[in-house]
């Protein structure tokens, strides 16, 4: 299997990023037009529907994922958890502080006060509308669902460019490693040695180079590389 590592811009030497939501599975969301009995004036009602195996295992910080339509209604927001099981009655998580089946759905300040979350409040969390809402007991508190995290690619490249640029003893853990492509600037890949120090620092970095060659006029190394055991 080819390596792979963190990416980073070989360039500018910055890693790139992921907001990391691609493992996780993204519980449908609706909002309720009207809810009989409720104070639909004063309050906006929503519902997400979660695997049915959820019910035993809602414990506080228990996180489910969701999007939530952006809508221009400045009101606090309340959401239900309806049981994923067709063709039956619906069932939906009980809240024990009052034994009614509405969650507030509550924000936290960077002070760490907890407020009720208001629906056209929510793109401050997240412009994209994807929400990580975690189970608190008696209300649900509501978080972007982005995850910064490193992005992991194929790493062939960014190693091959990163080991031409280094110096030996720019690398703490490894000091005698780098090629310095810098010093051979406008050289000749035969008389330089240059030919010689390629084969030596990526064979050992198990890379193969299979063709190479450098154009005079300009300074730039063209290289083939593939990895021993890729």
């Amino acid at each position: 299997m080819p390596r792979q590592d963190i990416y980073t811009d070989a360039i500018y030497g910055e890693c790139n990023l992921t907001d990391n939501l691609t493992t996780k599975v993204i519980s449908p969301f609706v909002f309720l037009d009207s809810v009989e009995g409720m104070d639909n004036d004063t309050y906006c009602y929503g519902e997400v529907t979660i695997p049915k195996d959820y019910a035993g295992r809602m414990e506080a910080g228990k996180s489910i994922y969701t999007r939530i339509e952006y809508t221009p209604v400045y009101k606090e927001l309340f959401i239900r958890l309806k049981l994923d099981i067709p063709d039956i009655i619906p069932e939906y998580v009980i809240n024990k502080s009052d034994n009614t089946v509405w969650f507030p759905i509550k924000t936290e300040t960077d002070d760490g006060e907890v407020l009720p979350a208001r629906t056209a409040g929510l793109l401050q969390l997240n412009d994209k509308g994807y929400y990580n809402l975690q189970y608190m007991g008696d209300y649900i508190a509501i978080y972007s669902a982005y995850e910064t995290d490193f992005e992991i690619k194929a790493s062939l490249k960014q190693n091959e460019v990163f080991l031409l640029k280094t110096f030996a003893g720019n690398l703490y853990q490894h000091p005698v490693t780098g090629v310095g492509l810098i010093e051979f600037l406008h050289g000749n890949l035969e008389n330089s040695g240059l030919a010689g120090k390629l084969q030596q620092e990526f064979g050992d970095d198990k890379m193969i180079i299979n063709n190479a060659y450098m154009d005079s006029s300009t300074g730039e190394l063209y290289m083939e590389i593939t990895e021993k055991n890729g």
